[in-house]
């Protein structure tokens, strides 16, 4: 499961200075309270920062920052409701005064994203190199981006393109490459390496030659891949389906290959990484947490066992606290018990007491099971070929 510190902050909450402010009326301070409950589901894909202060002159002040447009309107049509003198300080981001280019393009293999702006801080996940963003504000040498999924975190500006909104347009329909093997390098003509690459980066396609494409990395360098491991982005966005025994295929192709904390990455990846990586394969983006994921999709019977379960379902994972499920955990169902995930490293595991691949942890922390196969695309379950960011 992913990390819910730091990015969002839901307070709504007295903050005393002194004997210059007076006490938050409880009406407002509840209504604030739900309505951030409300407008940020999930931590780490929403940002609804608020502070609440009254003066001795009974004006009250909310400062902040959401990148929620419709959550500052809601908190000013509350306080218009309340008959209360009110400032507002909320910004919405992108916050125009530090981001002049709103859009950025990741320009290496795998990008690092943080829940702060620091190397030292813990990896909350990893856009791939193409993969467009949202640049919503800046600190230093640090960029705070939204992914495709609605991911937020920090990651340096020196592995952004910052792009316009017309040169977000002029990207999205000039014709690219999407890399489909595991890994590989992007070489010069003298067969130099130029940069390495994972499954799913896309580059910009400028020509070809016999078994090579030439490309253009997002930051403007210039190199090559072969033919046999990249296919048209556009067709290949278009026809792409999240296939149980395709995905099943490529997800055996990751075995062994090390957990990695906030990974998504052919490098390394951890369990929501690792099924988010799979079902991209498909041209599905699903959801980035294991606790994201199991908000969507439609919900499979564990009462018998695998019994209701089919290839390609989603496991989920963890243990109930106070009546409710906490999922920390999640893999993919492949078929006669067995399924595959990360967990130290990719493996197949069982829920059959009889093999030697059994998992007795798994089999007695398993909470849920979603079906994503043939589910309406939507929010937490979008087409690749729909996503406004990519088309």
């Amino acid at each position: 499961m992913r990390p819910c510190k730091y990015l969002i902050i839901i307070l709504s909450a007295l903050q005393l200075t002194g004997c210059h402010n007076k006490e938050v009326p409880s009406e407002i301070k509840n209504q604030i309270d739900s309505l951030s409950a409300v407008m940020v589901p999930q931590h780490m894909e929403s940002l609804c920062d608020l502070s609440v202060t009254m003066s001795e002159g009974g004006v009250i002040t909310v400062r902040g920052e959401t990148n929620l447009p419709e959550a500052k309107d809601k908190v000013i049509e509350l306080l218009n409701r309340s008959g209360y003198k009110y400032n507002d300080s909320i910004t919405v981001l992108p916050d125009t005064s530090v981001v002049k280019k709103p859009w950025g393009l990741v320009t290496v293999s795998v990008c690092n994203m943080r829940t702060e702006p620091s190397n030292g801080a813990e990896m909350a996940t990893q856009p791939l190199m193409g993969t467009p963003v949202k640049i919503l504000n800046r600190s230093g040498g640090w960029l705070f981006i939204q992914t495709p999924d609605a991911y937020l975190g920090w990651t340096g500006d020196d592995v952004i393109a910052e792009l316009s909104d017309n040169e977000m347009a002029a990207w999205k329909s000039c014709e690219r490459l999407i890399f489909l093997k595991n890994t590989g390098v992007i070489t010069d003509s003298y067969d130099q390496t130029v940069s390495d690459i994972v499954l799913g980066c896309v580059l910009k396609k400028t020509g070809e030659q016999k078994d090579f494409y030439s490309v253009v990395l997002p930051d403007g360098r210039e190199g090559r891949i072969r033919k046999n491991e990249a296919s048209d982005f556009r067709v290949w966005a278009e026809k792409a389906e999240p296939v149980s025994d395709l995905m099943i295929a490529v997800a055996r192709t990751m075995m062994g290959s090390p957990y990695l904390w906030g990974g998504t990455s052919t490098k390394g990846m951890d369990c929501s990484g690792f099924t988010k990586t799979i079902y991209f394969t498909g041209g599905v983006i699903l959801a980035r947490d294991a606790s994201g994921q199991y908000r969507y999709g439609t919900e499979r019977s564990i009462e018998h066992g695998c019994d209701s379960l089919a290839p390609g379902d989603l496991l989920f994972f963890g243990r109930m606290n106070d009546g409710k499920k906490r999922i920390t955990h999640t893999g993919m169902y492949i078929g006669d018990t067995e399924f595959i995930h990360s967990s130290g490293m990719v493996r197949i595991n069982s829920f059959d007491s009889t093999r030697v691949n059994y998992s007795q942890y798994r089999a007695s922390t398993l909470l849920g099971a979603k079906r994503v196969i043939g589910v309406t695309p939507g929010k937490g379950i979008e087409r690749v070929s729909q996503h406004r960011w990519y088309f």
